[in-house]
């Protein structure tokens, strides 16, 4: 007589997340955990999913993103689990929910008001008590941001920390690692991230050394000062011996297009020579951020009311406006690098402007009868600095030799979502709903530049291995039940850059912790996520 179990994954190939070969197989699950992997036919259970003729995988670990505040608005997680991801990685590029005091905590009411939440915390540690509260579809663990650190202390100015501020920023990681973070975020081409020194990263990265976390790094620049930038992360790493994460690996600007060539060995000489670095990628040829980005770091020098007020100096705006024709600066400059026509803007609210949506700025200046450069600067100022820019700047190639190297892991950069969006529906970017979806058909079913098992692990084993989540990331007995089902035929993104708002296609059932919270597509309502705390390695 079969055996009985709660759930039991039935009538699909078994992808397990570590790159072998799929198996027919079926998956019992009892509560939370999976109980056992077994032949067709041995087991019954209490209820049945039918994976009959999809692929069944470890849910996707999506090792670097945003959701921060987004998951409390929107705990259902929607653009995320429905693409089949069970576990986010938050707190990334310097910028995490906590430590959440002075300018860092006026930064963070700033961000809260566009969700419409309220921030009642002061440490990483109230703000991961907060998420689970509001009980997630998915999975939820942090980094703590250095840039939030810094601005705890010392503000958001240009400043150089003395010896007890310095200290004090210590403490503020060592406290957050204590509570649960998994390592140390660095966001280096964003003011007030970017006045931060070699030797300050390298201070505050010791203090997560202790408790084995990660260094993910948005390193200092990834257009032509791209080995330099990796460099630096590769050094950080090997002085606070910790693990480096560099984040959405690429290079920018068609000038530099093909230096990944280079920056992955030397990523892989760091590796020979003892230092452990990996790092992630997004299957598209365009990033995403602020577009006050674009701006030279002396103009986001003391945060946002200030760099408002220097835009509207026009002795300002010339020294802006030279500055962005210039190659020659210390900063990485985007609109040299690629020119107005490849940054495209979306995120307009005021009525007038709305009509501006996902146009590039060479034509926005056109319709305003002004330079681009003017006109980046007025709409900068019209929005309140609240614009997305998607910058058009990545080689497809380029992609492909990163997504396809041994060391990557597929991430997504983007947000919880849900099909209307979060800050008025309209500023985002398509890796929001379709990353996972996207790199499986694009790169592995249809390219064909690894193979469906290879994508898989890169999505499921590999990111949970290499941030250190226990019990997932595999199909195992004993691993948490953390599973999805797709149809290999169906599988695809439907997001684009002028509709990003759209869930992606094929993905058929969606198991969290052992609660089915999509089913034959569809949200069920689940809320099983759990907010994840790495616990410090016993001596």
């Amino acid at each position: 007589m079969a055996d009985d179990c709660a759930i039991l994954v039935t009538g699909g190939t078994l992808i397990d997340g570590t790159g072998s070969p799929g198996v027919a197989m079926e998956i019992a699950i009892d509560g939370s955990q999976i109980t056992g992997l077994h032949p067709p036919g041995e087991m019954s259970g209490s209820a049945i999913i039918d994976a009959q003729g999809g692929v069944v995988c470890p849910g996707f670990v999506d090792i670097h993103t945003h959701s921060d505040l987004s998951l409390l608005a929107f705990p259902t997680a929607d653009s995320k689990v429905r693409q089949g991801v069970t576990t986010e990685i938050v707190g990334n590029c310097g910028s995490s929910a906590g430590p959440a005091i002075g300018a860092a905590r006026s930064m963070l009411d700033d961000m809260a008001e566009l969700y419409g939440i309220s921030v009642d915390w002061t440490s990483l540690d109230e703000y991961l008590s907060r998420l689970s509260d509001a009980k997630t579809s998915v999975n939820v663990a942090s980094l703590v941001g250095a840039e939030s650190v810094r601005t705890s202390v010392l503000g958001e100015a240009d400043v150089k920390p003395s010896k007890d501020e310095l200290l004090m920023m210590k403490n503020l990681v060592s406290e957050a690692m204590t509570n649960g973070a998994y390592g140390l975020s660095s966001g280096l081409i964003y003011a007030p991230g970017c006045f931060a020194s070699t030797d300050e990263l390298i201070a505050l990265a010791d203090s997560v050394s202790p408790f084995d976390g990660v260094y993910a790094s948005h390193i200092r620049g990834e257009g032509r000062t791209l080995l330099k930038a990796v460099e630096e992360a590769i050094c950080i790493g090997k002085s606070a011996c910790v693990k480096v994460q560099i984040s959405h690996h690429k290079v920018i600007g068609f000038r530099n297009w093909g230096l990944v060539e280079q920056s992955l060995q030397l990523i892989q000489n760091a590796n020979d020579a003892g230092t452990d670095v990996a790092f992630d990628v997004y299957p598209y040829t365009a990033s995403c951020t602020n577009l006050y980005a674009v701006l030279p770091p002396w103009v986001q020098d003391g945060g946002r009311a200030i760099m408002i007020n220097r835009l509207r100096q026009e002795d300002v705006r010339k020294r802006i406006k030279h500055d962005f024709k210039n190659l020659d600066t210390s900063w990485e400059n985007t609109v040299a690098e690629d020119g107005w026509e490849n940054i495209e803007v979306s995120g307009f609210t005021k009525p007038d402007n709305r009509m501006l949506e996902h146009r590039r700025m060479t034509e926005i200046g056109m319709l305003r009868g002004v330079d681009p450069a003017d006109a980046a600067l007025d709409i900068l100022l019209e929005e309140g600095f609240d614009l997305m820019g998607i910058f058009h700047e990545i080689d497809d190639d380029d992609v492909m030799r990163v997504i396809s190297h041994p060391l990557a892991i597929v991430a997504s950069d983007g947000e919880t979502e849900t099909s209307n969006g979060p800050c008025r529906g309209t500023a985002t970017h398509p890796r929001a709903y379709g990353t996972f979806p996207r790199a499986i058909r694009e790169y592995a079913l249809n390219r064909n530049v690894v193979s469906l098992e290879e994508m898989i692990r890169k999505m499921t084993y590999a990111p949970a291995d290499r941030i250190g989540l226990v019990g997932r990331g595999r199909l195992a007995r004993g691993m948490m039940a953390d599973i999805v089902v797709f149809d290999r035929e169906e599988i695809r993104a439907t997001s684009t850059y002028e509709k990003p708002n759209q869930y992606a296609k094929g993905i058929k059932h969606v198991i969290v912790n052992g609660s089915p919270t999509i089913s034959d597509g569809e949200h069920t309502g689940e809320r099983a996520g759990t907010v994840l705390r790495k616990t410090r390695p016993t001596d």
